[in-house]
């Protein structure tokens, strides 16, 4: 049975337990009078123990200040109170979000105005100054679509470079007047080195869509291997990326590029003309230009007639070279032959192939000429896929 000092203390204790904050409760006791500590951690009393059996709890109050709820219970344990689930952010937070939400935006207006007036510059005034060739480096604006690959306006302006460039070079070694291209001459044949451009891509692309097709790769060994060999033929490395930075403009990254398209290219070729019966022809065909220059038929005019090397019209004659610069079946046998001699007909990469020895130098150089036919002509069947692809022109030349 609570006495009347219970029931005195627990009708001054009573709390509020309406939604406003709780203000701190003085608990007065004719048994009990408890002094409670503040800390640092609280502005108010951490707890405080019942008075009398059946005394209200009393919150908690948080270190921020916030009171936590009484229990309505009315029982003798303390309320404890939750944690909030998430904490305001403050004014300064919310301000620094919205700067960088404003600066993110003026940073994305921005780029998209760039790319906007660049593009113009490249698809209305079609312009190769330096910064448009440097945002092109960025930024892929699109020239063409080959069966849904694009085709970027930097490997487009590449390929213009790299002929205007030759065409300067070679009228200088030809000691030709400079070839000037503000002139009406000039400008035709800017229109025409621009237009062979866009129709290298178009092959570039179709080339590598038909390698991917049939599982065609290019290894960075083999590429190495065949940039090494160059670096032999012409005098070394230095010497080689000299030239070809004077003719093309070209460094060690672009040539590395131009070598792995051959590669790729060759490959293709090479699993193109791999049909049975596609070989048994060309191997025929050749064994019966052989029987003809066995008969007594001169060389260089069976090349002009039956060869598909891209030196027929010269009679197939390779000039001098060295070890390492022809595929291997043709450098053995010439090297197994004196001038004048004929080899048999030799299988290599590109076909069937049949060479004549011209002449041979003490430091091991070789004079020769061949006739290749190939299993299957290459050109004529990338011509086929070409006219076959969906091409879409976006830059008018």
């Amino acid at each position: 049975m609570p006495t009347n000092d219970d029931e005195q203390a627990k009708n001054q204790t009573k709390p509020n337990v309406s939604s406003k904050k709780a203000k701190p409760v003085t608990v007065k006791s004719a048994a009990v009078k408890p002094k409670v500590k503040k800390t640092d951690s609280m502005t108010t009393s951490s707890s405080v123990k019942s008075v009398a059996n059946g005394a209200p709890a009393v919150a908690v109050r948080k270190a921020t200040g916030t009171t936590g709820d009484l229990n309505p219970s009315g029982s003798g344990s303390v309320g404890v109170a939750k944690p909030e689930s998430s904490v305001p952010a403050s004014g300064g937070d919310r301000r620094l979000k919205g700067a960088v939400i404003k600066v993110a935006a003026i940073i994305v207006a921005v780029i998209v105005v760039v790319v906007i007036v660049f593009g113009v510059l490249v698809y209305v005034y079609k312009s190769e100054n330096p910064v448009v060739k440097a945002v092109a480096e960025v930024v892929p604006y699109p020239v063409e679509q080959v069966n849904g690959q694009f085709v970027s306006y930097k490997d487009y302006l590449f390929e213009v470079n790299a002929n205007e460039r030759a065409y300067q070079n070679n009228a200088k070694l030809n000691n030709q007047p400079t070839v000037d291209f503000t002139t009406a001459a000039g400008q035709k044949l800017v229109t025409q080195i621009k237009q062979h451009a866009m129709q290298t891509l178009v092959s570039d692309a179709v080339i590598a869509q038909l390698a991917s097709q049939k599982k065609v790769t290019v290894s960075n060994k083999d590429v190495t291997n065949l940039i090494n060999q160059l670096y032999q033929r012409y005098g070394g490395k230095a010497t080689l990326l000299k030239t070809l930075n004077q003719i093309y403009g070209w460094n060690l990254n672009d040539l590395t590029g131009v070598v792995r398209q051959q590669l790729l290219a060759q490959d293709l070729q090479n699993e193109v003309t791999s049909d049975p019966a596609l070989e048994a022809a060309a191997k025929a065909k050749a064994e019966n230009v052989l029987t003809q220059i066995k008969n007594g038929s001169d060389f260089s005019t069976l090349a002009k007639t039956y060869s598909q090397a891209s030196d027929a019209s010269n009679g197939g004659n390779l000039g001098y070279f060295t070890k390492g610069q022809l595929p291997d079946a043709l450098q053995t046998a010439a090297e197994a032959l004196q001038p004048g001699q004929v080899s048999d007909v030799i299988k290599d990469t590109y076909g069937y192939e049949i060479i004549k020895v011209l002449d041979k130098k003490s430091d091991g150089s070789i004079e020769a000429q061949h006739i290749l036919i190939e299993t299957v002509d290459f050109n004529t069947y990338l011509q086929q896929q070409i006219k076959k692809a969906k091409v879409t022109t976006y830059l008018k030349v």
